[in-house]
């Protein structure tokens, strides 16, 4: 059915573009899940995958749709940056984090760690009813959904924030900041941002 968008963020191909071995991630803002569960017990390179999130509600609904040793459900934020992890990764969420509140999220959850590798992908630079116009060109499955969101309570209150290329430079001190085609399905709406740790 046309509604029924979900995306999914393929392991081999972070593996293959960064490469990367003996993965441990923390999907901040993990939503639903766009993680595949054969995927992740296939994959050797990977450890574990941590996933946090700030709507309680999901916490059922992803330990049992990630019964796997390798993934844990963990929406405690203390206990998660005390956790070893070598990437994070922001997919889709951004666009809802204040850019204040961002940094501050960066920096806590990559203190104390080394060799960090931040992956932050679907990130608008677009206001959002032009990306919106200019969504059905590229991903009618995509525009239907934003549509159905659009309508939803809960989406309307959402503060919603889009980024310039430029803000990232204030990670330059820390991270080597490189701007990347979007690692999501809106290749030309969208970008992805990598921080890699000096």
């Amino acid at each position: 059915m046309i509604f029924d968008y979900e995306y999914i963020l393929k392991i081999k191909k972070i593996i293959k573009l960064f490469k990367l071995k003996n993965l441990e991630i923390l999907d901040y803002g993990c939503g639903k899940g766009i993680w595949s569960l054969e995927e992740i017990e296939s994959t050797n390179e990977l450890k574990k995958v941590i996933l946090f999130d700030n709507n309680q509600k999901l916490i059922p609904f992803l330990k049992k749709k990630y019964k796997s040793e390798k993934v844990e459900v963990n929406f405690d934020l203390k206990k998660i940056v005390e956790k070893n992890y070598n990437i994070i990764i922001f997919s889709s969420i951004i666009q809802y984090i204040d850019p204040n509140e961002l940094k501050k999220i960066i920096y806590q959850l990559s203190l104390n760690k080394k060799n960090i590798l931040i992956i932050l992908s679907d990130i608008p630079f677009l206001p959002r009813y032009i990306e919106l116009f200019l969504t059905p060109f590229f991903n009618l499955k995509r525009f239907f959904f934003i549509i159905k969101l659009i309508f939803s309570s809960e989406y309307k209150k959402l503060n919603y924030f889009t980024y310039e290329r430029r803000y990232f430079e204030v990670f330059e001190k820390n991270f080597k900041v490189t701007c990347e085609k979007n690692l999501h399905d809106l290749k030309f709406l969208r970008y992805s941002i990598i921080l890699k740790m000096l």
